[in-house]
């Protein structure tokens, strides 16, 4: 049900209760909880300006007051209030000195309900308005807190302009080149860094990469500090924007440096703890010591009541200093045997190493009276916060890591289901299935691998551009008992498993390629998107079978496009990176899709250098909406810059069409094209 809207603070300026009530009584009826106010002069309306947020203003333009002098009022005082004039009748000469005069809208006084539309209509592009300006503070708020991570950060990164010269290098950037201050460094080329043969080398490198307009490219150099000694490091550029500019963002790492990165990846900056990486990492070994071994233990999943509230209360650095103190208190609270990571803002996550959930239970029993009992001081004012806890066990039925997570979350949002204030513990009961239940097992999926009760279908993937190469992304489809396509969406949540996902995903490649041989005997050069899941990308052993496949059934490496998702990207960034550049040494390519879907798309595209870049569908569909083309501008632009390949996901109509092809989108896949199936066997339109 739509909820009342609060306090919408309304001026009436010459407006008579007889005119105001109906249309009062009007947006009570469309579900808002109206509060108007008269003001009949400009001293009145003047006094009454600063008093509370005004979110409208109805003026009558038979009153007494001039609608001029009004709206110079308003622009003096700078008010962002909608104006919306009631006229007398229809004449449009009055819409006309209306909207001359800054008005919003202008409706006959006589027009009640036409009136209550508008006022929707202005109060939500209002509420837009109000929303942006908020967006453009913490646009300001998140870019100083970037400058301030920058500043921090232990890695050295520096920022090149057009010239590539130094604009900005960090303190870590400072002190790994020997100097003193940031001074000595700032408007010097980056070749600055390093002398003689390899200034040559570098300078070169810079006029490729400038020629080549970017993207994300890596040299080796040989680095000389003030003092004549030199040292080897590895300089990574890629395009950035920094202080509102395009530029190009340099990061300098030193061959020692990589374990020692890798596990600040994994430090939570704030607490000390672990973080999201490393839980993941180690959830996924205890799910597969689980299934293999029988090793159960248990999650719990910690979230602190009403954090979204005390921080807009306290602010960041407040909440921050709540958050530091639950992480000493948990530190003290349970054994060093037991791993206690924080998995985001408001929540914190524990592998109980023990298969006993009643001590699992004890356990956040204890934790959940501490917390409740913990006081964080923060300038004067003692703060007391809450927590909920979700226990779920991890045994040998745990399918995935990730569904293991999303239990633990359920069970502890479950508490606040119970009591909205939260401060309890839900233990996660699986229901138990019967032998001959019909459910989808890892079992049941691999004896399907081995029966072969998969097949392939394809869907075209068509360039905009003209060009006719015959590609096609592959899809997955079982067969169960009676002959029923089942879609990926009933199976999925079980590829996550350690081995099952990547024996599904070697049956796919050896089946596809096999269909491209066929293909090519018949003198078809087909090029395929092949899907790929995280646990894949980890697999060493993959890129030297996926090379056995290629010889043994004389296919060339260039007709296949390996995708794989951006959250898989994220999670597997280290060895997203390896397998891509492995790639290029079987002249196949490297694809990341549902790009734009995470927050953390530009790190996943700095660091994996993929050629192909399909955007997730969502910001596709909303293409319907005018409102959106500028979002979707945002997100393609940067990869126009660097030179990327953009396909574009589940097309479904003409009407996105022309605004696809203005933004630069190679190619183009969905529905409106063709529906997958089971032959590749589309029309790309250039037979005769």
């Amino acid at each position: 049900m739509q909820q009342l809207r609060k306090n919408l603070n309304i001026m009436l300026v010459g407006v008579s209760s007889a005119d105001s009530e109906p249309v009062i009584s009007l947006l009570r009826a469309a579900r808002m909880s109206p509060r108007a106010v008269s003001a009949d002069t400009l001293q009145s309306i003047s006094s009454a300006l600063p008093e509370r947020t005004w979110d409208l203003i109805l003026f009558n333009m038979a009153g007494e007051l001039e609608l001029k002098a009004l709206s110079e009022l308003l622009k003096a005082n700078n008010k962002d209030i909608p104006l919306i004039l009631l006229s007398p009748d229809d004449k449009p000469e009055n819409r006309v000195n209306g909207l001359r005069n800054r008005a919003s809208a202008v409706v006959s006084i006589q027009e009640k309900e036409l009136l209550v539309l508008i006022i929707r209509r202005e109060l939500f592009h209002l509420e837009n308005r109000r929303r942006r300006r908020k967006a453009e503070y913490h646009l300001i708020e998140a870019e100083r807190r970037c400058r301030d991570l920058l500043h921090s950060s232990s890695e050295a990164i520096g920022y090149l302009n057009k010239e590539m010269e130094l604009v900005f290098v960090n303190p870590s950037f400072v002190n790994h080149m020997g100097y003193d201050d940031s001074k000595e460094l700032l408007g010097k080329p980056i070749s600055y860094i390093t002398r003689n043969k390899e200034e040559s080398k570098l300078n070169e490198f810079l006029q490729d990469y400038d020629r080549d307009a970017g993207g994300n490219q890596e040299i080796d150099i040989t680095a000389t500090r003030p003092d004549g000694s030199e040292f080897h490091a590895s300089l990574h550029f890629s395009g950035a924007r920094f202080e509102r500019s395009a530029c190009i963002q340099v990061i300098l790492h030193t061959p020692h440096e990589d374990a020692v990165m890798e596990s600040l990846a994994e430090q939570d900056l704030v607490t000390g703890l672990k973080n999201q990486l490393f839980l993941a990492k180690r959830l996924d070994q205890a799910v597969q010591a689980a299934v293999r071994a029988g090793h159960d233990v248990n999650l719990l999943y910690i979230t602190l009541d009403n954090f979204n509230a005390i921080k807009a209360e306290i602010g960041v650095n407040g909440a921050d200093a709540i958050v530091r103190d639950v992480a000493t208190l948990l530190q003290k609270s349970i054994n060093r045997a037991h791993i206690l990571t924080r998995y985001n803002l408001d929540a914190f996550a524990i592998i109980f190493a023990d298969s006993d959930s009643k001590k699992a239970v004890a356990l956040a029993e204890r934790i959940c009276q501490a917390v409740a009992a913990n006081l964080t001081e923060i300038a004067g004012a003692k703060i007391q916060t809450t927590c909920s806890i979700g226990v779920t066990p991890i045994t040998s039925d745990s399918p995935s890591a990730q569904e293991v997570l999303r239990l633990g979350q359920q069970a502890s949002e479950a508490v606040r289901s119970k009591n909205q204030r939260g401060n309890g513990v839900h233990l996660f009961i699986p229901e138990e299935r019967e032998d001959d239940d019909d459910g989808l097992s890892v079992k049941k999926l691999r004896t399907a691998i081995q029966n072969n009760n998969f097949k392939l279908l394809f869907q075209p993937v068509v360039s905009l551009h003209g060009e006719h190469e015959h590609i096609y992304e592959v899809l997955l489809r079982l067969i169960d008992r009676d002959d029923n396509e089942v879609s990926p969406n009933m199976f999925l949540t079980m590829l996550d498993h350690a081995e099952v996902s990547t024996e599904l995903d070697r049956w796919v490649i050896s089946d596809a390629i096999q269909q491209l041989a066929e293909a090519q005997k018949k003198g078809t050069k087909n090029k395929l998107f092949i899907n790929l899941t995280g646990r894949s990308l980890e697999d060493p052993r993959l890129l030297q079978w996926i090379a056995d496949q290629l010889r043994d059934h004389g296919v060339s490496g260039d007709s296949l496009i390996f995708q794989f998702s951006e959250s898989d990207a994220s999670s597997y960034l280290k060895y997203a990176n390896i397998f891509t550049q492995g790639l290029v040494q079987l002249h196949a390519s490297a694809c990341i899709k549902h790009y734009g879907s995470s927050i953390d798309s530009e790190n996943v595209l700095r660091h994996i250098p993929a050629e192909f870049i399909k955007l997730d569908g969502s910001f596709v569909q909303e293409l319907e909406d005018p409102e959106k083309h500028e979002a979707f501008d945002k997100l393609v632009e940067p990869l126009r810059i660097s030179h990327k390949t953009v396909i574009a996901p589940l097309v479904e109509g003409t009407t996105v069409m022309s605004k696809l092809w203005r933004s630069g989108v190679h190619y183009i896949q969905g529905y409106y094209l063709q529906a997958p199936r089971e032959s590749m066997d589309y029309d790309f339109f250039n037979e005769s």
